[in-house]
């Protein structure tokens, strides 16, 4: 599913998207999953675990830079 994200510390849309983007890049090397490619790019046996990870990766960057999300 979609993460929400919602900033805690009054960061502006620029800084949101920022972060965003920056922590969709570090999940994405973390997990090999890409939710911009068809499939994640990765196999299919391997999509449901690899975007698992993705998400974790993206929670805790998210989070770590004030952001809650849910």
């Amino acid at each position: 599913g979609d993460l929400f994200v919602y900033p805690k510390n009054g960061q502006s849309d620029q800084q949101q998207a920022t972060d965003k983007f920056q922590c969709h890049q570090w999940a994405h090397q973390q997990s090999g999953f890409d939710p911009t490619v068809s499939g994640g790019g990765v196999p299919p046996e391997q999509n449901g675990s690899a975007h698992a990870a993705y998400n974790r990766a993206m929670i805790a960057c998210l989070e770590g830079r004030g952001y809650s999300v849910k």
